[in-house]
């Protein structure tokens, strides 16, 4: 036989049980409908903030860098070779656009360049492109050998190779990571500097 202390104390679970169901809720919902948000947000291809693969290459500096270095900051992640005579310029050029509109807040932002040109891009032909694109100090261009590369450029669904030219054929890609390192985004290089100056401020908060 069920006592009356006993209904009590079962309708109280019950009630108790409901309102945390109910909050969990809402609470996904929230977290649901912020997610959204920030991917509607984002210029581009919207990516599902999955992790951006590590590595770790030298600069044009000459100095090691591993993208977790940047973790903490919203980071641009391109693929350029210094002889390039159009998409790469054009890349440069609006990542530049970018800074310049961020401010202050782009010391805040991280911007990392993977060579496609193991045998051209040279630690002073790097040096050369950033100074004559106006990114000296505000871009770590990484370089190294095609055993080096190869693997970050597979990693990121990279093509890099020759032309009948002789010039260098690359992927025009551009990713966007959060400070977390997530992939937030996927651009061209005809993208707006506008919107992605507009949604790395989202991204830092």
């Amino acid at each position: 036989m069920t006592t009356p202390s006993a209904r009590s104390y079962s309708r109280l679970a019950l009630s108790i049980g409901t309102v945390l169901a109910a909050l969990f809720a809402v609470a996904i919902a929230t977290i649901a409908s912020a997610w959204i948000e920030s991917m509607m947000q984002m210029p581009g291809t919207a990516l599902d903030g999955a992790p951006s693969p590590e590595f770790s290459l030298r600069d044009h500096r000459g100095a090691r860098f591993a993208l977790s270095d940047t973790r903490g900051k919203p980071t641009i992640v391109t693929f350029l070779y210094a002889n390039c005579p159009d998409v790469c310029r054009l890349t440069a050029a609006g990542l530049r656009q970018t800074l310049d509109l961020l401010g202050d807040q782009a010391d805040d932002v991280a911007i990392v360049a993977v060579s496609t040109d193991p045998n051209g891009d040279s630690p002073a032909a790097t040096r050369q492109f950033l100074s004559r694109q106006g990114l000296s100090d505000r871009m770590r261009y990484l370089v190294g050998t095609y055993d080096e590369l190869a693997p970050v450029w597979q990693a990121y669904h990279i093509y890099a190779g020759d032309r009948r030219d002789g010039l260098e054929a690359h992927t025009d890609a551009i990713y966007v990571l959060d400070r977390d390192g997530g992939q937030r985004a996927f651009l061209r290089s005809d993208f707006d500097p506008d919107e992605l100056a507009s949604a790395l401020r989202k991204l830092l908060g």
